[in-house]
């Protein structure tokens, strides 16, 4: 049996959308809210529904992964599902990662096929390889065209009924193993508000053996990006890059998280300047964006390594 965890901060429409999509192609599935006391009224249609549908609201924003680990404990079945409140499931979605789970030894997790509103593959919230600090550096000083370029075709060939083994399925739709967060212990409570957990998550399975699938013919509509559009700009910028090099630190040591922050200033410092050529954000002048640039740069360059 599966349990279902969606995590809500301030997701509007979205997540009585999500809800309903779980209602209505997985019924029997019970789900968990977990409110990390939101203020929008996202959770006003819950009263009206019967059933499996349990709410727990946390007093203060205590963060995504605090929030997932407070879901799935409330749980008992073999298997949880988290998903995000801006996913919608499809018909036989749900269905199809639990046979996919169930596929073969060892498998710990299972991730789904996002797409678009018009079912367009979303290539930049699917299946990725671990970071590493090369790879971050190329990212970080707009030299990674090429390899985004070969991201995008090797995702695309993974259409089909087929699982592939994977690094790093998107979180916005990943099933887990009960036995696999009990072994791991859940997600690292560290990485807050948000981001990384979920690399972090994975790779700690990988590192104990365990085998994560990317379904494609599981597929979840995703608008992705909702709590971009909830959160200041540089405190988004701030937050991400901290838990980047949190997770550099806790998995290569701090060597690598330094260098890791070395190249993240640098390439903030560079989106800064090219903003005051052409500013990267809709109705935001091109000396403000850069501003924004700057005062992240700033945070993240004065980090220091007891925060992490």
């Amino acid at each position: 049996m599966i349990s279902i965890v969606i995590v809500n901060w301030n997701s509007g429409p979205l997540l009585e959308k999500c809800v309903n999509s779980v209602r209505r192609h997985a019924p029997q599935c019970p789900t968990v809210v977990i409110d990390n006391a939101s203020g929008d009224g996202s959770l006003e249609f819950a009263h009206a529904i019967p059933g499996v549908l349990s709410i727990i609201r946390n007093q203060s924003n205590l963060g995504f992964a605090a929030a997932c680990n407070i879901g799935w404990r409330a749980t008992a079945t073999e298997y949880v599902l988290f998903l995000n409140p801006d996913t919608e499931c499809l018909p036989g979605s749900i269905e199809i990662l639990n046979r996919t789970m169930a596929s073969g030894e060892n498998v710990w997790a299972a991730g789904g096929h996002l797409v678009d509103r018009s079912g367009i593959h979303q290539a930049a919230f699917n299946i990725r390889s671990f970071p590493n600090v090369p790879r971050l550096a190329a990212e970080m000083l707009l030299l990674d065209g090429i390899g985004k370029a070969m991201y995008v075709r090797r995702s695309n060939r993974h259409g089909g009924d087929a699982a592939v083994e994977v690094d790093q399925p998107a979180a916005a739709c990943l099933m887990v193993t009960r036995e696999a967060l009990e072994r791991i212990g859940g997600f690292d409570e560290r990485f807050h508000p948000a981001w990384f957990e979920d690399v972090d998550l994975c790779r700690r399975i990988r590192s104990l053996g365990g085998r994560i699938l990317y379904q494609p013919a599981a597929v979840f509509r995703h608008q992705g990006g909702y709590s971009l559009q909830r959160m200041a700009r540089t405190a988004f910028l701030e937050h991400f890059h901290t838990n980047q090099i949190r997770y550099f630190r806790k998995h290569f040591g701090s060597r690598a998280a330094a260098r890791a922050k070395r190249w993240i200033v640098a390439g903030l410092l560079l989106r800064g300047a090219l903003s005051l050529i052409r500013s990267p954000f809709p109705g935001i002048g091109r000396e403000t964006a850069s501003q924004t640039f700057r005062i992240a740069a700033r945070r993240i360059r004065n980090l220091r390594e007891t925060e992490l």
